[in-house]
């Protein structure tokens, strides 16, 4: 009998692995590969209903689930993150505003404010996904013109001196990368290649001319992301995504770990049980809810993963 259930188990994981490999489109070069992943997917089932088992007793909810990322390793998935990098607050030049009559529920792609979910790749530039989102979203809200892509490649490649994806923070993007350059490309014409991270070519002979700039930033004291929400609009924020690997819906109650990832933050549920922030991030919307997470409001003060302590958002000049 314990032969068949192991059997019967064997064949199930099998199963759940070549669904995997259909609907995410995989596609791996031998048989020892295949074997490999097959085995790490294996290993992340197991995690995953390790992880639903302890979450469902903190809130009933169980958000882990196979997603692009069940056939990658916590080594491999750790490149989209920000290990390595030391922790640095932007300068203190806050802002902050009054809540009054709150929206229950705020949603800035609803205003058309939030351009598509984009995937950073094997590259830890969400540092500068995440400044590139946020002069987006900023850039229609402040001056009022039609949302458009701009060149997340400008923010990895022509920020810092060294290869934007071994990690940044976005206020460096927002200053060095597009203000000190004198304005940001379109993503049509400066596109995203991780190849290529490592060398700005910004300006380098191309006949079309910047097509939006910032003249700096603010940042956002603790507390105030609800109110900036509801108030502002979609902002830069840093969190720690240490657990995000395996998500795939509902809300997320608990999120150890320190800042290692930058992502938007576009809006809030505080009607629902429990209360959720609406996060965009930039791994392809065959993560979480179409490349969404739910976080919950009501865990530390609204500062689950960490998400109030790092948040900036870009003046943009006319």
């Amino acid at each position: 009998k314990m032969f068949y259930a192991l059997a019967n188990i064997a064949a199930a994981n099998f199963g759940a692995f070549q669904n995997f490999v259909r609907d995410y489109g995989k596609f791996y070069s031998s048989e020892k590969e295949y074997l490999e992943r097959y085995n790490t997917f294996v290993d992340n089932l197991e995690r995953i209903e390790k992880d639903n088992a302890a979450h469902k007793a903190i809130n009933g909810e169980q958000p882990f689930g196979i997603n692009v990322f069940a056939d990658m390793t916590p080594e491999e998935f750790s490149v989209r993150l920000m290990k390595n990098l030391t922790y640095r607050e932007p300068s203190l030049n806050s802002e902050t505003f009054e809540i009054t009559g709150p929206a229950a529920i705020v949603d800035w792609r609803n205003n058309g404010a939030v351009t598509p979910v984009k995937d950073q790749g094997q590259c830890g530039s969400c540092w500068a996904h995440s400044a590139d989102e946020a002069l987006e979203s900023f850039e229609h809200i402040q001056l009022g013109h039609s949302l458009q892509k701009l060149s997340v490649q400008q923010c990895t490649a022509c920020t810092y001196s060294y290869n934007g994806c071994n990690g940044g923070w976005p206020h460096d993007a927002y200053t060095a990368g597009v203000a000190n350059r004198g304005g940001i490309d379109s993503d049509a014409s400066y596109p995203y290649n991780i190849p290529t991270a490592g060398t700005c070519k910004f300006g380098s002979g191309k006949a079309d001319a910047p097509v939006a700039n910032d003249s700096g930033y603010k940042n956002v004291a603790k507390g105030q992301l609800q109110s900036n929400l509801n108030s502002n609009g979609p902002l830069s924020v840093c969190v720690a995504a240490d657990s995000w690997q395996t998500y795939r819906s509902g809300v997320l109650s608990t999120c150890p770990g320190q800042v290692d990832h930058c992502v938007q933050a576009v809006g809030y549920n505080s009607g629902n049980s429990p209360p959720y922030w609406i996060v965009r991030n930039s791994w392809g919307t065959g993560w979480g809810v179409q490349g969404y997470i739910y976080l919950d409001m009501s865990v530390n003060n609204g500062d689950i993963c960490h998400i109030q302590e790092y948040m900036t958002y870009p003046i943009m000049s006319k």
